[in-house]
């Protein structure tokens, strides 16, 4: 008994890091889910960050900027295809829609980490602020996931 409740907290406590509600100004609530960072060989210099954005309120949301202290820069960029070849852009701002959600993956819109001291490692966690347009921020850990695991 005492294991299966050990695993049902552990379990609760996953999910809770799955889902970040963010209260921005009136009329916005902003929830972050399935975030994560994915962990590549040690030595490599960038890596990137995942997470859906849900918007459960009533009027858009920009997200406008993000950091960590893993990073010398976070960038927020999208994979676009230019002539077969597929190149990074920078955006200067993502908006959610109200009722919405935005998808941050692999090959689409990402947060970029750059210019990493040390690559996370599978298991550990990664501290990112994201900035809204409105002047707010929220603060995130996020799990690092092998590369092999996507």
């Amino acid at each position: 008994m005492k294991r299966l409740t050990r695993r049902l907290f552990s379990a609760g406590l996953a999910s809770l890091t799955l889902a970040f509600p963010v209260l921005l100004q009136a009329g916005q609530v902003l929830e972050v889910e399935n975030g994560y960072v994915r962990g590549l060989p040690p030595g490599t210099q960038n890596t990137a960050a995942y997470m859906t954005l849900r918007n459960r309120g009533d009027v858009d949301v920009e997200l406008v900027a993000a950091a960590s202290p893993v990073a010398g820069s976070v960038m927020l960029h999208s994979t676009v295809d230019h002539g077969g070849m597929l190149h990074m852009e920078h955006l200067h701002g993502l908006v959610i829609p109200a009722g919405a959600e935005v998808v941050l993956k692999s090959g689409g819109i990402h947060l970029m980490l750059m210019q990493l001291g040390e690559m996370p490692k599978p298991g550990e966690e990664v501290a990112l602020t994201l900035q809204f347009a409105d002047g707010s921020t929220q603060e995130l850990r996020l799990p690092v996931r092998s590369v092999l695991d996507e």
